[in-house]
């Protein structure tokens, strides 16, 4: 394993990742997995509501309370029924059917075009790690990492919440990767799209920090220590 430099911060050992939205683009087809939520909230409900609407407050609520650390869905949808003032019970089964049916549409998020190279370059020179958060219920994310093809590229997983009791922007599943990589987190660099969970925890867990801004114009509370408009900026950040 070489051991490299990264824009003057030091001697860097090891580079983690996020998954969703930082090797995969998950936001595209997020609108399509609350839509066939939505779908299916009004097939059990009937003509009392129509789809657009479930679908307008289930991404506002999905959006909040996922922000506040709320990830299992079942429970998230339980949110959704009661903004819209309906009263009525819904079994645990019906609430996981949702559930699953929102994650085979999830799960069809394509991965970045410069995705496998950028893994394949850098896997040569460090060793590569992911922290991700639980997508709330066991053995969904995991199924997804396999599905992807994208494990083979990683010494280590941590799935936050699933691993380790405390989902990301705890610093305890970053620093739980550094000790599984048997690096220092001064020797690490995260690299994620989110300002909060990847950033934030990355810098409390003493990592350094890359920001995937794709869009731009993303804000941060913490400063990361380099931000790139694409995975394969990072090649150029690593002398890759």
């Amino acid at each position: 394993m070489m051991v490299g430099e990264l824009g003057g911060l030091g001697r860097i050992r090891a580079v983690l990742f996020d998954y969703d939205n930082t090797l995969v683009d998950s936001a595209s087809t997020l609108p399509l997995a609350q839509r066939r939520v939505a779908e299916m909230v009004v097939s059990h409900l009937g003509n009392s509501v129509d789809v657009q609407q479930v679908y307008k407050v289930l991404a506002r609520v999905e959006e909040i309370v996922e922000r506040m650390g709320l990830l299992d869905r079942d429970k998230i949808w339980r949110h959704v029924l009661n903004e819209m003032g309906i009263d009525f019970r819904v079994d645990e089964e019906l609430l996981r059917e949702w559930s699953i049916a929102y994650w085979r549409e999830y799960m069809k998020g394509p991965i970045f075009p410069e995705t496998i190279h950028v893994l394949e370059t850098l896997s040569k020179q460090y060793q590569l790690g992911m922290v991700t958060n639980t997508d709330g219920l066991p053995g969904i994310k995991t199924m997804r990492l396999q599905k992807s093809g994208l494990l083979k590229y990683f010494k280590v997983v941590v799935i936050a919440g699933e691993d380790v009791k405390e989902i990301k922007p705890s610093p305890v599943p970053f620093l739980r990767a550094a000790e599984l990589l048997d690096v220092e987190p001064v020797e690490c660099v995260m690299v994620g799209d989110d300002p909060v969970n990847d950033i934030g925890g990355a810098k409390a867990a003493g990592f350094h920090a890359v920001l995937v801004d794709r869009v731009g114009g993303k804000s941060s509370p913490i400063r990361p220590d380099h931000v790139v408009r694409n995975l394969g900026e990072l090649l150029t950040l690593f002398n890759a």
